[in-house]
């Protein structure tokens, strides 16, 4: 299927000039549309305060994204509250696991991060289970979420503390047959997709996908993933789509 017109869910950059978009609109002559699917709200300290968590109830943190350290991080200094000098940290991936750097000394704490999967994760835990106590940052709807689901289903001992919301956005505006290609980065953006679409047939239209925990969720509702990123062939989303549109020109 040729390619011709692609959706990115998410805002559109600042100066698109100089970002890989522009190589794609250049190189296969597509047309980009940009449309954030969700927002990311963080509670009020006084929320988070109602969760009633006690640190020292807990031996590990585990952490999926970037926005669940920064908001958990930022609640835990406005709310004057601080982690136990023996608490460990478990990441989704590498990455997740050096951005926890800006907050957290790496010498100083034990830390160990899965393979970027929902099951590499889930395993560590699981592995632990018997003498780890978790809590885990997450949205207040964490429906999505597809760890919890698959903490839940292995018996995993955990527990939750909400540090963001999911605010779905408005998408009656967006003719979403009229794509050959959505991009979705974050399983909310898939969520958003059902709940905005909820009678939606993927048909011929390409998804790609970056991240596994957007690959499990897309899976989850049944949709095709036809590209995904990153893989050892294709460490970027944009390269990724770069070739499949190379391929089936």
């Amino acid at each position: 299927m040729k390619i011709k017109k692609i959706l990115f869910s998410q805002n559109p950059p600042v100066n698109i000039a100089k970002t890989p978009y522009a190589n794609l609109i250049s190189k296969h002559n597509v047309k980009i549309d940009f449309f954030k699917f969700f927002q990311i709200q963080r509670i009020s300290v006084s929320q988070f305060k109602k969760n009633k968590i006690s640190f020292s109830n807990f031996t590990t943190m585990v952490f999926t994204t970037r926005y669940s350290i920064d908001h958990f991080f930022s609640l835990l200094r406005e709310s004057k509250m601080e982690l136990p000098a023996d608490i460990k940290f478990c990441c989704i991936n590498e990455s997740t696991a050096l951005y926890l750097q800006k907050y957290v000394n790496y010498r100083k704490r034990r830390m160990t991060h899965a393979k970027g999967s929902i099951e590499t994760l889930a395993k560590i835990l699981e592995d632990k289970n018997d003498e780890e106590r978790y809590l885990i940052p997450c949205s207040i709807d964490s429906c999505v979420n597809p760890l919890i689901t698959l903490l839940d289903e292995k018996k995993i001992n955990y527990e939750k503390a909400e540090v963001f919301q999911i605010v779905m956005a408005d998408l009656s505006q967006v003719n979403i047959e009229e794509y050959d290609m959505i991009v979705f980065f974050s399983p909310f953006g898939i969520e958003s997709l059902k709940i905005n679409f909820p009678n939606y047939q993927q048909g011929n239209t390409v998804i790609g996908a970056l991240g596994y925990q957007v690959l499990d969720v897309a899976a989850q509702e049944g949709l095709r993933v036809d590209i995904m990123a990153p893989t050892p062939e294709q460490p970027s989303i944009f390269t990724a789509i770069d070739q499949y549109i190379q391929k089936n020109k």
